[in-house]
Formats: structure tokens, sequence, C-alpha cells
């Protein structure tokens, strides 16, 4: 595909932890973006050589930020970054989001597979010809899967009751039973079926096109930006029929943190 394309990576004290990422990524078709982009939070001084050698050796961008502005500060960097780039899609991954290698047969508790060949080709185009705002590009994710409208938890209380009437009210306790994400169509390109509906936001890999980058990060921003707020307003775009969205029926990656940090060290934003 002619299409300009970025793929971002989000690092933090970790040159392993990415260089084991852009390995799966690189090999599994994402070489063909035009910008790979590392976007480094590191604190740790004795990282910076590595990272750079890594950089060289897979010719991502090294941008050293001088200090950690988190997960998702770290998001909201990339969507300005990308706005100001001649890409028109771009995808943007944490150096723990391995994508799955064609070893890795079998399926996720639905039944779908595991591993998705020629998938940056398959995953672009699907995006591109739908016009679509954002498309996640893995069924099931670390704390959930897509049938579930997680968005739900994080409305304000009046926007639960009008959307979901059925389930005005969270629960007390627990997560309870959110309600389930009906989908407004599925559809299937070159074997990788998808579906297009009202998908929750979140900070697992997804394409992002330009219109839908301004329409999630830029048209309205916070201060100190979180993925809950993101959802909440994806949601409420979403109903108001300005966001056009859709997933893969599938759940070609996994989540593999081996280098650990400290839990205090964690930032948000």
């Amino acid at each position: 595909l002619d299409i300009k394309t970025s793929l971002y990576v989000l690092t933090y004290n970790s040159p392993e932890q990415f260089a084991q990422i852009a390995q799966t990524w690189l090999e599994n078709g994402w070489q063909n973006c035009h910008r790979r982009i590392l976007v480094d939070n590191s604190t740790d001084p004795s990282t910076y050589m590595r990272y750079q050698e890594l950089c060289h050796w897979y010719h991502f961008e090294h941008i050293k930020k001088a200090d950690n502005i988190g997960i998702c500060g770290g998001r909201q960097f990339v969507a300005e970054h990308f706005a100001e780039s001649d890409s028109e899609y771009m995808v943007f991954i944490e150096d723990d989001m391995f994508l799955n290698s064609p070893e890795d047969i079998g399926e996720d508790k639905f039944g779908f597979p595991k591993y998705v060949e020629n998938l940056y080709e398959k995953s672009l185009s699907i995006i591109h010809r739908n016009r679509y705002d954002f498309l996640k590009l893995t069924y099931c994710e670390f704390y959930g899967d897509n049938s579930a409208a997680w968005a739900w938890y994080n409305v304000p209380q009046p926007v639960r009751e009008k959307f979901f009437p059925d389930h005005p009210k969270l629960p007390e306790e627990g997560l309870g039973e959110p309600p389930l994400v009906q989908p407004k169509s599925r559809s299937r390109y070159k074997g990788l079926n998808y579906l297009e509906g009202d998908y929750h936001y979140c900070n697992w890999p997804i394409w992002v096109s330009k219109e839908g980058n301004f329409k999630i990060f830029l048209d309205t921003k916070w201060e100190r930006p979180y993925e809950q707020t993101w959802m909440s307003h994806v949601f409420q775009q979403q109903q108001r029929g300005l966001i056009k969205s859709a997933v893969l029926v599938a759940s070609p990656i996994t989540h593999d943190r081996f280098a650990y940090y400290p839990a205090e060290e964690r930032v948000e934003s």
C-alpha cells in the first residue's frame, strides 16, 4: 500500500524490552511503516546509549524526553507529533505489547485466531477502505475484551442513564456485568474478519487516522489526560456519530513485561 504510516513505541528504563518488542513487530509486517519512532521516558542514564544503539539497528527515530511524561502523557505527545507529520495513519504501542508470531498457532477464549498473516497490510487496508477513525488491532486485551462496553464504567452518570437504560447504575462492588457491545456490521477482508461498532478507546494498540487523531486527542485536550477520560470522550463522540470505529476478530497481541520496574515509578500523565 502506498500509504504513509508511523509506528510509535513508548518505553521506560528497559532497552531489552524494547528490543524484543521491535523484533516481533518488524518481523511481522510493521517494517513497512514509513516512520518508526521511539518515545523514551527513561530516567536511568545507563540505558541511554543502549537505546541509541537499538534505534540505529532497528531504524527508529529516538525521541528522549527530559522527564518521564507517563503512559498517557506519552500518548498525548505522540498525537501531537503525528498531527505534524506527513503520515496518514499511526499505531502506538507500549514496550510490553508483543505481536504474535506464526509459531503462536492457537485461538483466544472466543475461538478467534492469535496470529494473522500479513496483519499490517490487511489491517491498514481495512481502516483505509472504511475510513475508520480508529481500528482496534486485538479483540482480547490484558484486562478484558471487546465484547463489553467498557466505557460504561467511565462516562458521567447522565450519559450512562441515557445510553445504557438497562444498566443505569454501576455496581456497588466489583465490576458487575457491563453491557455488551452490539456490532453494527460484520465484514471480512482477505480472510480477516472485523466488526464495526462503538468499541471503546483504550491504550492497547490501534490504528488511528489523521482525522481520528484530532477527534480523540486534539480537538479537546486535558492538562493531565487519562485512559478513562479518553474512553468516555470517545464514547460520547461515537453516540453523536462523530467517530467511526471497528475491531479485528482476532487477538494477535500478547502482553508480556519481563523487565519490571517499581510500581511507584509508574506514571500515567
